[in-house]
């Protein structure tokens, strides 16, 4: 019987003695018992489909469990894992398969370790593929670096196209472990900022080479084991101060400066998550969807902005049949999605390949507009506008609803929407994409419905034309979208259906006649906001077809 083990009790078999000796060493070597976890053990998917059903909270088939994990936090989620402990396995070459299978399919592990009790071995990922393998390795330390340097640096034709999973795992990572205990920026809005700071310099650092692909990139490690944190800092602070020197006015807002308010330790992390993946190319679904899974883990859906699956956005657009000629605007972008996938689908349509990429930049900065409140999501659809085909002129930051602040507080919004001559909205645009904020909580007063002239918010009173309701942003948006568009013009926007069958909404019809005629409807299902509301919604398609009776009331 082992040592220590109480008398009348069955043996401990020889893998769980060598599981107890390891647990109690990690633990001599710092590790908090609230970041390991070997009872239940971890579950390793089976397929990159089963990962992603275990990141939307679906079941999954596995394809073994593992002795022990450790995390990088407290939070026993995927995109927290760090090392893959396996002890059943009683020889090195088994072992080593046993922890490469599982590496495989947990994108997030850095690192497997394996013993029998005698021998070890680290088992590290490398960012361009394959493995760097330590014999004899010592257990590692929860301050380690666990990630494995490239043998050669990375170039265009090396990175890897991420997987959904993979890219939405790795920026939740940084934004719930790494950033967190940064000694520069202490409060999430500004931790938030700082990575998105990091994430631009990614982007630019794939534009530059995608045009140089056999050239090494410059996001990337750099230095020894000694040396590479501090290095690899120093390097893209010098890539930020240049890119914010270039994209001063493009990308960045008043607020921000020439320099990333990050320690040298997160920005190290950010790179070695981030390195090994492609962001730029042509399907930028992915990348979207990844940027849209950030802002709603750092906000937790804040003021009712729900994210559209890209599963959702591209038939939406499909349906809408962008042309050439169509000038398009989403009055609340959020990080671009109906944006992003309108100039991918213009570029399709008329711009294929290089010898006709400008057409693409010449619709992109003519023809594409956004606008939203959150200037997060405004600087990263403006980095992704100009990494696919510009446009990021357009993308402004400011409230795009309560047009009677926009002279005071966001003249370029006045500057671009707003009619002098007339003086309203500028009916300038041929098609309108949104999805806009909504809930029943989240209204706009009466008094700046009044103010900003939305006769919906009249309609929505049914008491006359002198009086006016707080009323649901989502319907606010509804008539912004009007009022934005030529006439002949149409509106693809995603709503909540209950305004459409809901008694309490019955004066809507009235107010849509001679104003907006459905032209088409596609079913959204409950389950493509589950993540943030239970809402069932649709994408409606309006045509403008005139004006309505008298859209100023005045007493």
């Amino acid at each position: 019987m082992p040592t220590g083990e109480p008398a009348g009790q069955r043996p401990l078999k020889p893998e769980e003695v060598v599981r107890q000796t390891v647990i109690k060493q990690l633990r001599q070597l710092g590790w908090a018992e609230s970041r390991l976890q070997w009872r239940p053990e971890w579950a390793v998917p089976d397929t990159p489909h089963d990962l992603t059903k275990r990141e939307r909270g679906y079941k999954f088939d596995i394809c073994g469990t593992c002795d022990l994990v450790a995390f990088a936090d407290d939070s026993h989620e995927w995109h927290a894992l760090s090392v893959i402990f396996e002890f059943k396995e009683p020889t090195i070459e088994a072992g080593r398969a046993q922890l490469m299978r599982y590496l495989s399919n947990e994108p997030m592990a850095k690192m497997g370790y394996w013993t029998n009790g005698n021998k070890t071995l680290a088992v590290y990922k490398r960012p361009e593929g394959g493995w760097e393998e330590v014999e004899g390795a010592p257990l590692p330390g929860p301050d380690d670096d666990l990630s494995a340097p490239p043998e050669t640096p990375l170039t265009w034709q090396t990175l890897a196209i991420p997987t959904e999973a993979e890219l939405s795992g790795s920026l939740r990572r940084l934004l719930v472990t790494v950033v967190i205990g940064d000694s520069r920026s202490t409060r999430r809005e500004d931790q938030l900022r700082e990575l998105t700071h990091v994430l631009l310099v990614k982007l630019d650092s794939d534009s530059i080479a995608e045009a140089n692909p056999g050239e090494p990139v410059t996001f990337r490690v750099y230095g020894d084991r000694t040396s590479r944190v501090k290095r690899t800092a120093d390097q893209v602070r010098k890539a930020f101060r240049d890119l914010f020197a270039r994209r001063q006015t493009t990308i960045f807002t008043q607020d921000d400066g020439p320099e990333l308010a990050l320690d040298d330790g997160t920005i190290y992390e950010a790179v070695v998550e981030l390195a090994r993946f492609r962001l730029l190319y042509d399907d930028v679904a992915v990348v979207s969807k990844a940027f849209q899974v950030f802002r709603a883990a750092a906000w937790k859906s804040k003021e009712g902005q729900f994210i559209t699956p890209t599963r959702i956005i591209r038939p939406c657009v499909e349906a809408l049949d962008l042309q050439y000629e169509d000038k398009i605007i989403d009055p609340a972008c959020g990080t671009g999605g109906f944006l992003l996938e309108a100039v991918r689908q213009i570029k399709d349509r008329y711009a294929p390949d290089e010898s006709t990429r400008h057409l693409l930049v010449k619709w992109a900065n003519e023809r594409a507009f956004g606008i939203d409140v959150d200037d997060i999501g405004v600087k990263l659809t403006r980095a992704m506008m100009l990494a696919i085909g510009d446009g990021s002129l357009h993308t402004l930051i400011g409230d795009s609803i309560r047009n009677h602040r926009w002279q005071e507080q966001f003249p370029q919004l006045y500057a671009e929407f707003w009619d002098r001559n007339s003086g309203r909205v500028a009916e300038q645009f041929t098609c309108v994409l949104t999805n806009p904020p909504f809930g029943e909580d989240l209204k706009l007063k009466a008094a700046d419905a009044r103010a900003a002239g939305y006769t919906i918010a009249n309609a929505a009173a049914m008491r006359g034309p002198y009086h006016y309701v707080d009323l649901e942003v989502g319907l606010i948006f509804l008539e912004r979208t009007w009022q934005l568009l030529q006439v002949g013009g149409r509106v693809g926007i995603v709503l909540p259906e209950t305004y459409f069958f809901s008694h309490s909404y019955r004066w809507l019809p009235g107010w849509l006649k001679g104003r907006l005629e459905l032209r088409g409807m596609i079913n959204i299902p409950m389950e493509a906001f589950q993540e943030w509301c239970r809402a069932k919604t649709n994408f409606y398609i309006f045509e403008k077809v005139g004006y309505g009776p008298d859209e100023e009331q005045t007493e």
